[in-house]
């Protein structure tokens, strides 16, 4: 079943909401300009424009930079060196610092060298695997808070959204709830100049109106700062005048549409966060675990160096010399001083898992919370519209009493007051069970 607000309003009034599905941006005086949006589109333009959805998106390329930088670990690191020295001339003491005696350094005072040297893994129990999937996992991290927040201002967009539809469409009824006032001082002017009514009836209509323009004061007020909470989510200009252009925003989702959102929280945000934190630590866990394992590398170098060392005594010779190896290292000290390191990690992988399954009953509980709301608010619309009729009723009774002079005033202006409230009402659960359509949508990482 659906639920539509158009049979409460005027016709006409719903007019204004059909017709364009696009945006279109009008230019005005100066800096000011209109846009005309939908609720799908202003969404979408605040997940384009939108300044923290930006940061966010850069963090994004960051991490991906990070991932691309971790990946060159697999190649060989490759190093370089050029030196020269000149030494003084050699001191030599008999015995310990007995006499002493200089000498020319053999076979002379110079001496200098440029090398190159590569180094490759090959084996290091995972470590550099293991290592581009921590940065991996921390970029799809980044990509989940992206599209987190992306979701989030999405979710500000539409109640800030249809808070401007509730206070357009509260505009309209007070407008009418003026036109009834007016007619009313009007006529009880006439009453008076006839003798019919006192003045006490005069006065209490003039101040009857004037509250109704105030509250009319009021609600543009409320408009202009939705409209300018919106332009800060749209990073709009704050002069842009945005008009909602969405009847469908109005239309509430049937109960078989809302039962399909519900067992599904397999895109809850809040929990692909948990889950990736869960596999982002069991990783440092096998990260931390490779400490225990040798390191096989290869190496391998070539060379020029003055004098030649390589024979005794050296000779004023620049040799030229190449070598290549393989080097096992173990570092036993590990079997004791990374023990209580991988422990920890293992611990924190499991406190990640208990939150999880806490995280996993409370979106569960609030979105049960949610949807007996939903459903408070839709039974509050069906009483309520029946509860319109009633006092739209009472309204004209009494106002036909009044001009036949059969009722009080005050009657009047209390039935006039419940008709108003009641119409109000209805828009106010209309609103909220939508707010809620929408959280829901937020929670199960479907908006």
């Amino acid at each position: 079943m659906k639920y539509s607000f158009e049979n409460i309003v005027k016709p006409g009034i719903c007019l204004l909401f059909f017709g364009v599905s696009f945006c279109r941006v009008h230019a005005q005086h100066g800096d000011s300009t209109t846009m005309t949006l939908s609720l799908n589109e202003a969404i979408q333009y605040a997940k384009g424009s939108n300044k923290l959805i930006g940061v966010l998106k850069t963090e994004e390329k960051a991490t991906q930079v990070d991932v691309e930088d971790a990946k060159l670990g697999a190649f060989p690191r490759v190093f370089s060196n050029a030196s020269y020295q000149r030494y003084t001339n050699v001191t030599l003491y008999k015995d310990v610092l007995g006499d002493s005696h200089t000498i020319p350094k053999p076979p002379n005072a110079n001496a200098g060298g440029v090398n190159i040297e590569a180094a490759f893994n090959l084996y290091a129990g995972g470590r550099q695997r293991y290592a581009v999937t921590d940065v991996k996992h921390k970029n799809e991290l980044a990509c989940i808070n992206t599209k987190e927040q992306e979701a989030n201002i999405a979710l500000q967009v539409a109640l800030q959204y249809l808070d401007m539809i509730r206070v357009y469409f509260q505009e309209r009824l007070i407008k009418d709830q003026i036109a009834r006032a007016e007619t009313r001082v009007k006529n009880i002017n006439a009453f008076y100049a006839n003798g019919k009514v006192t003045k006490s009836d005069l006065l209490r209509a003039d101040v009857g109106l004037s509250n109704v323009l105030l509250s009319e004061r009021a609600n543009r007020n409320d408009y202009l700062i939705s409209n300018q909470r919106l332009n800060t989510f749209l990073n709009l200009n704050e002069f842009t005048k945005i008009i909602p252009l969405d009847t469908a925003s109005l239309s509430l989702p049937d109960s078989l549409e809302l039962e399909s959102l519900l067992p599904h929280y397999s895109g809850t945000y809040v929990l692909l966060k948990a889950q990736k934190n869960i596999e982002l630590q069991e990783n440092r866990v096998a990260l931390a675990r490779t400490a225990n394992l040798p390191t096989i590398s290869l190496f391998g170098g070539y060379g020029f160096n003055y004098p030649n060392t390589l024979v005794f005594p050296p000779q004023a010779q620049t040799v030229a010399v190449g070598l290549v190896g393989v080097k096992l290292t173990y570092d036993i000290s590990s079997l004791y001083q990374n023990k209580n390191k991988v422990r920890s990690a293992s611990m924190r992988a499991d406190e990640l898992k208990q939150q999880k399954d806490w995280l996993q009953d409370n979106v569960q509980q609030e979105v049960k919370a949610l949807q007996v709301k939903y459903y408070e608010a839709v039974e509050r619309m069906l009483v309520v519209k029946k509860t319109i009729e009633q006092t739209e009723t009472n309204y004209n009774i009494q106002n036909t009493k009044y001009t036949n002079q059969l009722s009080l005033l005050t009657d009047l202006l209390d039935a006039d007051n419940l008709y108003q409230e009641s119409r109000y009402n209805y828009i106010q659960a209309n609103i909220a069970a939508l707010s809620i359509y929408y959280r829901i949508l937020f929670i199960t990482g479907k908006l």
